[in-house]
């Protein structure tokens, strides 16, 4: 590990993701790892709802060979992370707070709240159910990253509270405090890497948000469609059977 990103979701995490592949030669995580591998999120959920495991827990079992982690609920766990990985430089992400705040809406409208994921999240031990029970805690909740926040202006508070909560703790010769539409400049000098001969890599911007809503939309019909096969096998079979 050898990036540690401490903003919060919504603030570039994706884009910096890809940069940091490049530039690390080594897969970046990501809160979409848990989504879309099971074994990823029943680590995260058993890390989150088990206290007696956290004090102790091996961060290798999910950060094994990746060299960054970013968004949540790694971000949630910054502080653990920079004493499991003491090597490892803190990037902080960050942007206008209202700018923020209307980004994660259209993520909360057009993903987490649409049919689909709704739908998805209802069927028990699926990675859309742990995603869901993950983001309750971690960041609606109480105890999550939001406080209980249910307004636009509470969430932006809480927003900037976090990211100079992050800027007071950890050491100045150990941060960057990063935009993504600054580019490779200071990611590069913060690391000590050459920079890439290529452009870089923005993605996830609010505009396009679409495509993550036609993925999920793509699962819940291969879904709906394995369920028709089998009830067709089965109705198929069992004519068969008593003909």
């Amino acid at each position: 590990m050898k990036v540690i990103c401490a903003g919060w979701g919504r603030t570039g995490t994706r884009s910096l993701k890809f940069a940091l592949e490049i530039l690390n030669g080594q897969p970046s995580y990501h809160m979409q790892n848990i989504l879309l591998t099971k074994r990823d999120a029943k680590l995260w959920h058993g890390l989150i709802f088990n206290k007696n495991i956290q004090d102790n827990f091996n961060w290798d079992d999910i950060f094994k060979d990746f060299g960054a982690c970013l968004d949540f609920p790694s971000c949630n766990y910054y502080k653990e992370l920079m004493l499991a990985y003491p090597d490892a430089k803190i990037i902080l992400t960050v942007r206008d707070d209202a700018s923020w705040v209307k980004s994660w809406n259209v993520l909360n409208n057009q993903i987490l709240k649409s049919f689909t994921f709704r739908f998805l999240a209802k069927i028990p031990g699926t990675s859309f159910k742990l995603q869901k029970d993950i983001h309750n805690k971690m960041i609606l909740g109480p105890e999550g990253a939001f406080k209980g926040s249910k307004s636009d202006e509470d969430r932006k508070k809480r927003f900037n509270e976090w990211n100079q909560s992050v800027i007071d703790y950890v050491p100045e010769d150990r941060i960057l405090v990063y935009q993504v539409k600054e580019g490779w400049d200071p990611i590069c000098k913060f690391l000590d890497k050459p920079i890439p001969n290529i452009p870089f890599p923005y993605k996830n911007k609010t505009k396009n948000m679409g495509h993550m809503s036609r993925f999920i939309n793509l699962i819940f019909i291969i879904i709906l469609l394995l369920v028709i096969g089998m009830i067709i096998s089965s109705l198929f079979y069992g004519v068969q059977y008593f003909g």
